[in-house]
């Protein structure tokens, strides 16, 4: 793919992912343009809708592209020139991916905050019993845990899916 193949793609999925795909967004800071209405100039992070939308974006590009993002590529802000250059710069790395993938995949998950959430409902329910208030608290934190869990479990699929495509990817070629 040439770079304007890729930079057409990209700006393609940044469509596809957008809260409102048609409205217009600066080339400069377009990740803030992925909600609506759009974060000030890099601060797409600072919410938990705007954090949602970002990781969904980049996630996509690394399928797309066969491409492991590093965990400080993945803190950076970027125009869509200099994630064309980062996602080519990527492409070329093919045994930077396949560590970053293999490092992500034999990473072990910890459960302390769910374990630790999940005892604060016990504790919540045998000291106050049921009432409106141990209910709300329990499904409070029913809630948090299963967010959580949702969360390392699409990262879990999405990772085992890249590594796939980088292996087989990398065999072919």
């Amino acid at each position: 793919m040439t770079e304007i193949e890729i930079k057409e793609k990209i700006i393609e999925i940044f469509t596809e992912e957008r809260q409102k795909p048609n409205e217009n967004f600066e080339e400069s800071h377009f990740l803030d343009f992925l909600t609506f209405p759009p974060h000030k100039k890099d601060n797409i992070k600072n919410s938990f809708k705007g954090v949602k939308k970002y990781y969904a974006f980049m996630k996509r590009l690394e399928l797309e592209f066969s491409i492991c993002f590093t965990i400080p590529d993945l803190d950076k802000m970027y125009s869509i020139d200099k994630i064309t250059k980062k996602v080519i710069e990527r492409i070329g790395k093919r045994r930077g991916n396949v560590m970053v993938i293999k490092q992500r995949t034999q990473q072990k998950e910890t459960y302390y905050i769910e374990i630790f959430f999940f005892i604060l409902i016990i504790a919540s329910l045998t000291f106050w019993g049921v009432n409106l208030f141990s209910v709300m608290m329990s499904i409070a934190f029913g809630y948090a845990i299963y967010w959580i869990l949702n969360s390392k479990i699409k990262s879990i699929q999405h990772d085992k899916k890249l590594k796939e495509k980088i292996l087989t990817q990398k065999q072919n070629s």
